[in-house]
């Protein structure tokens, strides 16, 4: 938000708890600076928290939020759906859309959605972020009335040019993920 903030307008932000910290797990080194420390998280959602710095007309959005099953412990699944169905009611109460991550979980995530469309801003609901899914998850998100972003993987990874082609451009949005996901031939580089 501090970023933000500081400039009058062209940087905006999004507020939101990650679900790869709605618990401790493992964090990428870089992401923690000199710390030696590989765990961090169990962080909870504070929904009031989260709902004064949405009063700021610099947040657009509530995200990233969502699901992400790649490298789980304990009871990690039940966190992140609960924090996610927080972030979807916050969204609701302040008339934004989702900034969705989801990671190994599109079937659980498309589940979660359904059950909450009525919560959903009935027009652009939000962006999957780096969407990795298949052209069934497009579908059923697109029927949400999801848009999508997509990163570097696009340049070395399974057959995005067909999910792509199935979502269509008005509903494709670019990304980076700066540093992290390089497309080619800057892969594995920061």
């Amino acid at each position: 938000m501090g970023f933000a903030e500081k400039y009058e307008e062209g940087v905006y932000a999004t507020i939101g708890l990650h679900p790869n910290n709605t618990s401790p797990g493992y964090h990428d080194k870089n992401e923690l600076g000199d710390s030696d420390e590989k765990e961090r998280g169990g962080e909870d959602f504070d929904y009031e928290a989260y709902k004064e710095l949405g009063k700021s007309d610099k947040v657009v959005a509530v995200g990233e939020c969502g699901l992400d099953y790649f490298r789980m412990e304990g009871d990690t699944k039940r966190q992140q759906r609960e924090a996610l169905i927080s972030q979807i009611d916050l969204a609701k109460d302040l008339d934004i859309p989702l900034m969705i991550h989801c990671r190994d979980a599109f079937d659980d995530l498309i589940e979660l959605l359904k059950e909450k469309r009525a919560d959903l801003k009935s027009v652009a609901p939000g962006i999957n972020h780096f969407f990795t899914g298949s052209i069934n998850n497009a579908t059923e998100l697109m029927d949400l009335g999801f848009y999508f972003s997509f990163g570097g993987v696009i340049t070395f990874s399974r057959d995005y040019d067909e999910v792509i082609r199935h979502i269509g451009l008005d509903r494709v949005l670019l990304e980076t993920d700066a540093p992290y996901v390089a497309p080619e031939p800057h892969r594995g580089k920061r």
